[in-house]
């Protein structure tokens, strides 16, 4: 229980912290009835953000390749625009549970630094 409740902490730090960062958007999750294992986001300039963050030392992640762009739906037609959006501007911030809330406002510091340059 103590996982699950440190993630959900870990959760509303990072929305908190940063709720007036507009090139940084959190996906909507039921706080109350799930867990959000993974700190999913939709970022701008995802590539330079990621350059940015390394460069002070803070592991992150890219969120997986849009789905209709991997090998086994190859020749599947139409437009999947949600799924390449996700694709090209998906980031998972660092969410393991033993994070300690000075960290994450290092994290979201540095967002927030990336963002005003």
């Amino acid at each position: 229980q103590g996982r699950v409740d440190r993630k959900k902490e870990i959760f509303a730090l990072y929305k908190e912290s940063l709720k007036d960062c507009a090139q940084i958007q959190f996906f909507n999750q039921d706080i109350k009835n799930t867990t959000p294992w993974f700190i999913d986001t939709m970022v701008e300039k995802r590539e330079d953000l990621i350059i940015f963050l390394k460069e002070k030392g803070i592991g992150i992640r890219t969120m997986y390749p849009p789905i209709n762009k991997q090998k086994a739906y190859e020749g599947v037609g139409g437009d999947h625009p949600v799924s390449n959006k996700i694709g090209t501007h998906g980031l998972w911030l660092p969410s393991a549970s033993q994070l300690t809330n000075e960290q994450i406002v290092y994290i979201t510091d540095c967002i927030k630094e990336f963002y005003k340059n």
